[in-house]
């Protein structure tokens, strides 16, 4: 890990154990806002402008990038509890908002330019990177659908916040994944139906549309006799999506 990731990494840690509950789901903004945590994440946000990620060393991009993506978010979220609408909290992710190295980047850009290979977002019909842009070099290599569960919206509806180490990048993955789908995934009606988070249906095709959402929750299910259900049905099974919540994730 290079000093640079070290730092925004410890930063994220920090915030996290010194405003969030013992989950990472909720957060006290107020508290964050005029932290010391809050400026740390700051500074470290505005070293990256002098970041070269080529000359790094750095064993994982996308820990890298997720850990940008959370970083941004809280250092940013007094915007979140002033957004009055739904549309707001979108406009949120959309502005550019951090320089890494000579690049501009929105949180969008991230998520959907970076970290899922530049596909366009829900309710887009073009990639948020044209060809040819200079930011595409810094896509992953490979695609990952789960890390769609280690990015903080900061919304009750996110997977809580967590914070990744590039050398142990798939564990982490796999424990935030799977802790995401147990608390939020329900097998109905004797298995013939199975309730998701609405990310799936966003992001349907990250996980080979509804038989590999199917396949993927039913994985990480730990009630055997649910999954037993599941089986069962031979494939006929129907997904239902759970609203998504958008409003801040403060805590009581």
């Amino acid at each position: 890990m290079s000093v640079m990731d070290h730092e925004l990494a410890q930063a994220l840690e920090a915030a996290k154990a010194a405003h969030f509950d013992a989950h990472g789901a909720a957060c006290d903004y107020a508290a964050l806002g005029a932290s010391p945590e809050r400026a740390r994440l700051a500074a470290c946000l505005a070293a990256l402008e002098g970041f070269d990620i080529r000359r790094a060393h750095i064993p994982s991009q996308m820990a890298f990038w997720i850990n940008v993506f959370n970083a941004a978010v809280l250092r940013d979220a007094s915007e979140l509890r002033r957004a009055a609408s739904v549309r707001e909290v979108e406009a949120f992710f959309e502005r550019s908002r951090l320089t890494v190295g000579a690049h501009g980047y929105s949180l969008d850009d991230i998520q959907h330019g970076l970290l899922r290979g530049n596909v366009a977002k829900q309710g887009r019909s073009r990639p948020p990177m044209a060809s040819g842009d200079p930011r595409l070099e810094y896509v992953p290599i490979l695609f990952d659908e789960r890390a769609h569960f280690g990015l903080h919206s900061a919304c009750t509806s996110s997977p809580p916040l967590r914070v990744f180490d590039g050398g142990k990048l798939d564990r982490e993955l796999e424990a935030a994944t799977a802790d995401y789908v147990r608390r939020n995934v329900q097998v109905q009606s004797d298995g013939a139906v199975i309730v998701v988070p609405r990310l799936f249906r966003w992001f349907a095709a990250d996980f080979g549309d509804e038989k590999g959402i199917v396949e993927f929750v039913v994985a990480r299910i730990d009630d055997e006799a649910a999954v037993d259900a599941v089986d069962r049905r031979r494939g006929r099974v129907r997904v239902k999506y759970a609203d998504y919540d958008w409003t801040l994730n403060a805590r009581k």
